[in-house]
């Protein structure tokens, strides 16, 4: 499917467990540390975070329980960057 938007999902990891965050997304800007929070953290659904719940090691939760974190804000809701872009610039 070309265009199609990346699933998000919010995941917080099994109690008492430390899942440790890919390189992949370390290297972004928003940097959350070598594991995954115990609040949770939002994300996309990539073959990583499958495995991970696999090996039952996260769990998905809702989001209406928990304040949402993002990696990636833009990919998240990118309509809500550009409005905040566009008014930073009129402030200018």
């Amino acid at each position: 499917m070309i265009g199609a938007q990346p699933e998000i999902v919010f995941i917080k990891p099994k109690h008492g467990r430390k899942v440790p965050i890919p390189q992949y997304m370390r290297d972004t800007k928003e940097y959350f540390g070598e594991y995954l929070p115990e609040e949770g953290l939002r994300v996309e659904k990539t073959l990583f975070w499958i495995r991970r719940k696999q090996d039952d090691d996260i769990e998905e939760v809702s989001e209406s329980d928990h304040p949402p974190l993002a990696i990636n804000q833009e990919t998240i809701d990118p309509t809500k960057n550009k409005l905040k872009k566009a008014k930073e610039e009129t402030q200018e």
